[in-house]
């Protein structure tokens, strides 16, 4: 056994969280930074504060052997790595399984928030074709008005005849049919009829509410997908001078 007495050799130092008593060297310290780690509570603490020397007896070659070492003894660390920060030095179950449920956590969020977007502004994005889908979807599950559905895009205008009325003098009668092409049920639009002479200089136009319009079924709202919906409307002839006329939804 060797007996040691010098400061710069073998030293002592003492935990300030349960007291236990440790051997260092001045190597060690140097590498760790004054900083050392408890082998039995597992508190890191600095090792400078309680410094002082060994004076005990050491085994054979304990100078040798400690500057061999690549770790010091007990370990020693710089600082904190962000698992023992949270954890502490031992990896437990739910230590090793906790960045797993971080990012279950994180894609729930996202993908509740992406929901909760696409709800609140359904009667917007309902009339775009790429969103359209997704919305229907959604509304299978959470209630939605489809009397605010609408995209006017989707609805064609399959025929329209103007011509002069064959009973009432002076006016015209209007006719014509249009589809609902989005895959969904959308609001009856409302109907605006213009007539253009020659130049095309508007002449007249009014635009007509579906109980105006429609032929029968008066008090309906809403038109289902791919079901052609008839129209008919009585209009004051403007004379000749209106030679050309067009339709649009609203």
């Amino acid at each position: 056994m060797v007996k040691s007495s010098h400061l710069g050799e073998v030293m002592e130092t003492c935990c300030d969280q349960c007291h236990s008593r440790f051997r260092v060297t001045e190597q060690q310290l140097k590498v760790a930074l004054g900083k050392a780690r408890c082998g039995e509570c597992g508190e890191v603490f600095d090792a400078l504060q309680s410094l002082k020397s060994f004076e005990g007896m050491l085994p054979p070659d304990y100078l040798q052997q400690v500057a061999e070492e690549v770790a010091p003894m007990p370990a020693t660390k710089s600082e904190l790595s962000l698992h023992e920060a949270m954890y502490g030095g031992k990896r437990g179950m739910f230590s090793s399984i906790s960045p797993l449920l971080w990012l279950m956590a994180i894609l729930l969020l996202l993908t509740f928030s992406i929901v909760q977007v696409i709800y609140y502004q359904r009667y917007q994005l309902i009339e775009k074709p790429r969103f359209q889908q997704q919305v229907s979807n959604l509304c299978k599950i959470l209630p939605c008005d489809e009397l605010q559905f609408s995209s006017l895009r989707q609805i064609k205008l399959l025929e329209r005849n103007l011509f002069t009325h064959p009973v009432q003098a002076g006016a015209l009668m209007v006719t014509g049919s249009f589809v609902n092409q989005a895959p969904f049920k959308q609001k009856l639009p409302g109907l605006l009829v213009s007539l253009f002479d020659i130049q095309g200089t508007l002449i007249a136009n009014r635009l007509f509410s579906p109980s105006e319009y429609l032929l029968s079924d008066r008090n309906r709202t809403v038109m289902p997908p791919d079901n052609p919906i008839q129209f008919r409307l009585e209009i004051v002839d403007p004379g000749t001078d209106a030679l050309t006329y067009e339709f649009e939804f609203i």
